[in-house]
């Protein structure tokens, strides 16, 4: 009964091992691609728009990729196909590139890959990660538009030049029935800023956001934000009601400049 409780152990030691290190494999992050080599380069036309969606939100590939490759040529892949390769990670790092990827390119996917650590190169993010909001506009065509926001911030610098800045901003991507990005639009809810050196004095302002709303009229959200200010001049506004109207149709998208209503001035005494 003793030598078969040891292999019994010895086994679960081997296979744990085996787990262990799958788990620590470099991952490749993929794009797109096909078994047909013209098809997979007919593919390249969707990079652009996604390409500035990317550079928009902070995600920027390893400088020239994608690369289309033979899968054959990176060890580890299934054999007999071209794919747009975005990125090679350590285990830790592809999850979060590959959540991000999907969001934008859901079609992006992961495969373990033999490639040595000093050879990796993976998609680097700059700044916060995005988040996935409930709002969504479907049209005839089968596009999409879906709502994204993403945190961003500003300090002063060493001299304390500049603002200290919170905001949150919005971006708006139609995708099309494929999941290809067909366009993109931005634009900022909560915003706070604070700083010492205004043109005018001091800066300090709010802006709240208080609903996004799926409009009756078709293909349009508002935004609505209320916005106050912590220091005003004389007859500058301190506060004020913002909306934001975002229109889309299916094959674009674009975003209203801010309108005020409810306008309150600063009091310029007697």
């Amino acid at each position: 009964m003793r030598p078969c409780i040891l292999a019994l152990c010895l086994l679960t030691l081997i296979t744990g091992g085996s787990r262990a290190e799958a788990e620590d494999k470099p991952v490749a992050l993929i794009w797109k691609g096909s078994k047909d080599k013209a098809q997979a380069e007919a593919q390249k036309a969707a990079w652009a728009p996604l390409e500035k969606l990317l550079e928009r939100t902070g995600l920027t590939p390893p400088e020239g990729l994608p690369r289309l490759i033979e899968s054959k040529t990176l060890p580890g892949l299934k054999p007999g196909f071209w794919v747009w390769l975005l990125g090679t990670c350590a285990a830790g790092e592809a999850t979060p590139r590959l959540e991000q990827l999907k969001l934008l390119a859901p079609g992006t996917y992961g495969r373990e890959v033999d490639v040595p650590e000093e050879q990796l190169a993976c998609p680097q993010q700059d700044g916060a990660s995005l988040k996935t909001r409930d709002e969504t506009l479907k049209f005839p065509s089968g596009a999409t538009l879906r709502v994204f926001t993403q945190d961003e911030s500003e300090v002063p610098d060493e001299d304390g030049r500049g603002n200290t800045v919170f905001q949150t901003r919005f971006h708006f991507v139609l995708f099309g029935k494929g999941g290809e990005v067909l366009d993109t639009a931005d634009t900022l809810g909560d915003e706070s800023v604070d700083g010492v050196s205004g043109p005018s004095g001091p800066v300090s302002y709010r802006c709240e956001l208080t609903r996004v709303e799926v409009s009756k009229k078709r293909g349009t959200l508002v935004l609505t934000r209320r916005c106050r200010a912590g220091a005003a001049e004389c007859g500058s506004v301190v506060s004020a009601d913002e909306t934001i109207t975002v229109t889309a149709n299916d094959s674009s998208v674009s975003a209203s400049e801010a309108e005020r209503k409810n306008e309150v001035r600063a009091d310029c005494g007697d």
